[in-house]
Parts: C-alpha cells; sequence; structure tokens
C-alpha cells in the first residue's frame, strides 16, 4: 500500500514521525488487534520486584506528586495538595475520562454547582444512609469500621478453627488481601459447632445490623482491634457528607 500526501505538510510530518518510530502507516487493524493480544499474553514476573506502599509513597512525596495539605500548620488527615507533576498527571486523567464519555459514548457534559442543597440529599436518601457506624480504640484512639472490624475478626477466627480442624479454609481474595492490613496471623483454636454457626449466621446477617447491635456484638465476642488488642468504644454514626451553610445569613444548610 503506496501513501500519496500530496503537498500536505502535516501529513508528510506525521510519516516521517510513524517511519522513524518504526512503526508502518499501512499497519492493518486486524494486524495491530493481533499484536495487541499478543502482548496481553507476556506473562509478568510479579515477585520480580515487591511493592513498597511505604517506598512509593515516600518517592511520591520527594517529587510533589502530592504532600499533606498545610503541613507547616500541622496539617489535618485525608487533605493533600497536589504538586506540578502531580496535577499534571490529574489533568490527563480527566482529559481521557471526558474523551471517552464525551467522544466516544456521546454524552453531554455540564458543569455543575458544588454546592447543593439540604433538601435535595434528604429526597435522594444522602443523609440517612450514606454514614457508617465507627468504633474507636480505647488506647490509641484509632478509628475503625464497626462491621468490617467484625467481618474480619470473625472470619479470622473461622480460619483457625478450619486450621484447627485439618481443613482447608477459603482462599482470601485479591482485593481482601490488599485491604488487610499487616498484623499477627490468628491463633489457631478449635470452636464449638455452635460458636460456628453464630459466627457464619452474624456474618450473613452483617449488613442489617444497627449501630448498638454491632457494639453489643463486640462486646459479647470480645471483639478487640486486631492490630492491637485493645478494646473498643461504643459505635458511633459518621457522615460520609459534610455540612455547610449557604448565604450570608446561614439559614440555607447545604
Amino acid at each position: 500500500m503506496r501513501l500519496r500526501f500530496g503537498s500536505n505538510p502535516f501529513l508528510r510530518f506525521a510519516l516521517q514521525q510513524l517511519r522513524a518510530r518504526k512503526i508502518s502507516p499501512s499497519l492493518s487493524f486486524p494486524s495491530f488487534r493481533r499484536q495487541k493480544s499478543d502482548m496481553a499474553n507476556i506473562a509478568v514476573n510479579k515477585s520480580a520486584h515487591p511493592f513498597s506502599k511505604v517506598q512509593f509513597e515516600a518517592l511520591l512525596n520527594r517529587r510533589f506528586f502530592y504532600a499533606p495539605a498545610f503541613e507547616i500548620y500541622g496539617g489535618v488527615a485525608g487533605l493533600y495538595d497536589y504538586g506540578p507533576p502531580g496535577s499534571s498527571l490529574q489533568a490527563n486523567i480527566i482529559a481521557e475520562w471526558r474523551k471517552h464519555f464525551i467522544i466516544e459514548e456521546h454524552m453531554l457534559e455540564i458543569d455543575s454547582t458544588v454546592m447543593t442543597p439540604s433538601p435535595v440529599f434528604e429526597a435522594s436518601g444522602h443523609v440517612s444512609r450514606f454514614a457508617d457506624w465507627m468504633v474507636k480504640d480505647t488506647k490509641t484512639g484509632d478509628v475503625l469500621r464497626a462491621d468490617h472490624l467484625v467481618k474480619n475478626v470473625l472470619n479470622a477466627r473461622l480460619a483457625g478453627d478450619k486450621e484447627a480442624r485439618g481443613l482447608e479454609a477459603i482462599p482470601m481474595k485479591e482485593e481482601d488481601k490488599k485491604k488487610k492490613k499487616k498484623h499477627a496471623d490468628p491463633a489457631v483454636v478449635q470452636l464449638g459447632d455452635e460458636v460456628v454457626k453464630e459466627y457464619e449466621i452474624l456474618l450473613a446477617q452483617l449488613d442489617n445490623y444497627t449501630g448498638p447491635e454491632l457494639g453489643e456484638i463486640c462486646r459479647k465476642y470480645n471483639i478487640r482491634n486486631p492490630d492491637t488488642g485493645n478494646e473498643v468504644g461504643e459505635p458511633q454514626q459518621f457522615n460520609l457528607m459534610f455540612t455547610s451553610s449557604i448565604g450570608p445569613t446561614g439559614q440555607h444548610p447545604g
């Protein structure tokens, strides 16, 4: 296939760039898909360079991809500033996101207000549903999500029971491994059959429990912070949205 660009300087420049990178302008789409498929089948040695989250975060901080906001005043957990490379990376991600949904999916873009009146969220159910029950370590002050704490502790005990019985425990999902913090392995203790049934029923109905019920479960089954072994306090409701006031008088909650 011979391409003729005539006197168009932009097309001639594009052809020169393709040839400089040894990319054939006549590369067919099926051939491209075949090469892409072959690359996807290449085995990756994931154990060659073990990932260290601490070193990775230190590198991002040194190169100022992001840093804690207001650090010289002590900062606040969860607030970060993007540096020059981080800002550029964010802009590129947003550009790709916009390109997909607007150009490929033919959606229409709008830029809505950041502030939203409270009645809107009340009607949508966000005010009543977007809240988690949290418990606090009585000594260290660490805050844990109550339902996740119960789930992790009971699953660890059931895994120890299976090991004590000589049974094979259910393998942990890859995403659960990434979320799980590093702490001591669960004790290998065989539980009574009735206790195992209670644990399984609790786990099956965990999403239905209220805060006071989760607190009662923690006390009844002696559920503690697995990282410290300390007791936890009563569950407190934490709303994931921040209350704000709209207008100079503050009479319009948002």
